[in-house]
C-alpha cells in the first residue's frame, strides 16, 4: 500500500516522537518492508519553513538524508494535475492541505494525518 505522510507525521516519524499514533507509525514501519511512503513537495516546503524557525529539531538537511536512507520514501512533485484538483477542493483548508489532499487524490493513495478536519473531510482516505 501507498501512503501519503503530511508534515508533522513526517517529522514525528523521523524524531520518533510519541505523538504519532500507532497506526500511523504502523503505517510507516510497513513501507519500508512493502509499500511506498509518497511525500509532497509542499511537505518539503513546510518542513524547510517550520526547521528554520527553529520550530522542530530537525534540520531540513537531516529530513533529506532521511529520505535518501529509506528506499522506499519518494517525492512527489507538484504539478499542474495536482493544481487542477486542489482547485477543486471548495472546503476551508490552507493551501499547503489542499496540495497535500490533491497529491493523495492524484496518487490514489491513503494520508498519514492527524489533521480532524481533512480526516473528517471525507475527500481522501486517511489514517491516524
Amino acid at each position: 500500500m501507498n501512503y501519503i505522510s503530511d508534515t508533522h507525521s513526517l517529522v514525528w516519524y523521523f524524531t520518533d516522537d510519541l505523538r504519532l499514533s500507532r497506526k500511523a507509525f504502523e503505517a510507516f514501519e510497513n513501507c519500508i518492508k512493502e509499500g511506498t511512503i509518497i511525500i509532497p513537495t509542499i511537505v518539503l516546503a513546510e518542513l524547510m519553513f517550520i526547521a528554520d524557525k527553529g520550530k522542530i529539531s530537525l534540520s531540513f538537511e537531516e529530513t533529506l538524508d532521511k529520505i535518501e536512507y529509506y528506499k522506499n520514501f519518494q517525492i512527489a512533485p507538484l504539478d499542474i494535475d495536482i493544481l487542477k484538483i486542489a482547485n477543486k477542493i471548495k472546503i476551508s483548508l490552507e493551501m499547503h492541505d489542499k496540495l497535500i489532499i490533491a497529491t493523495t487524490i492524484y496518487l490514489g493513495a491513503t494520508l498519514i494525518t492527524k489533521d480532524k478536519h481533512i480526516r473528517n473531510s471525507g475527500l481522501c482516505s486517511t489514517i491516524w
